[in-house]
């Protein structure tokens, strides 16, 4: 079903790595994925691990693993970026490389969509200075829950960290969002990207005589959102 849409977004989709320097120790590894919007760089991601970081932290492009890999790694250029939002707007030096295409239409709940990403990557640093790790991109075909319009508290990635005062404009699906997954394309059938996908909206629901049933959905940005975010960013 999806295996057009899915040959036509895998060119187009990076995984995010960071680099830091602590303790005499230099930690590696990815930190979300982001995804074209031209052909010289410009991308999309979210905000939430790409802000300010402590001193010796850097992201970097390493090219489109695992198909290609750039050598040596491009420092990451931030363009723009809206915190409220969870929206990161940067730049790779890089031409000619391959953007998605938007959707223009609505995204309604019922309607199947693709989470994309790179998720759960091992990354280490070899003897060589280079580094070797286990990298694959993510497919998870999902069914749009409902939409949300608020600004709710939310843990990202499963884990215990909590977004506060995000304006969560979007829709939920019924899959959970993976650790690496931030920032990946949420696409259709037809290979169009329909948002973005942030983090998760967890749950712990009650069960009588039972350990309680925790619930994750992904929560998706509406592509409007990032349409808007990208044309006022050029504006400026």
């Amino acid at each position: 079903m999806y295996a057009d849409a899915v040959s036509k977004i895998s060119g187009s989709i990076f995984p995010i790595f960071f680099a830091q320097e602590q303790d005499d120790e230099y930690i590696v590894g990815v930190a979300g994925t982001g995804f074209f919007v031209d052909d010289n760089g410009l991308f999309i991601t979210a905000d939430h691990f790409m802000g300010p970081q402590p001193p010796g932290f850097t992201h970097y492009y390493y090219g489109q693993v695992p198909d290609r890999v750039c050598e040596p790694a491009v420092e990451i250029e931030r363009v723009a970026n809206d915190p409220a939002r969870d929206l990161f707007l940067g730049r790779v030096a890089r031409d000619y490389l391959q953007p998605v295409e938007l959707s223009n239409e609505p995204v309604r709940p019922g309607n199947s969509v693709c989470l994309s990403g790179y998720p759960l990557a091992v990354v280490v640093r070899n003897p060589q200075g280079g580094l070797t790790g286990n990298i694959r991109r993510y497919w998870q075909p999902t069914f749009v829950i409902d939409v949300t319009q608020t600004q709710p508290t939310f843990s990202i990635n499963n884990s215990q960290t909590a977004i506060v005062n995000k304006t969560c404009d979007g829709y939920i699906v019924q899959n959970s969002c993976l650790p690496g997954m931030s920032g990946g394309p949420v696409f259709n059938v037809d290979g169009k990207v329909c948002g973005m996908a942030v983090a998760n909206l967890t749950r712990t629901i009650p069960v009588p005589n039972e350990d309680p049933m925790v619930i994750s959905n992904g929560i998706v940005i509406n592509v409007e959102h990032i349409r808007d975010f990208i044309e006022s960013s050029e504006s400026r």
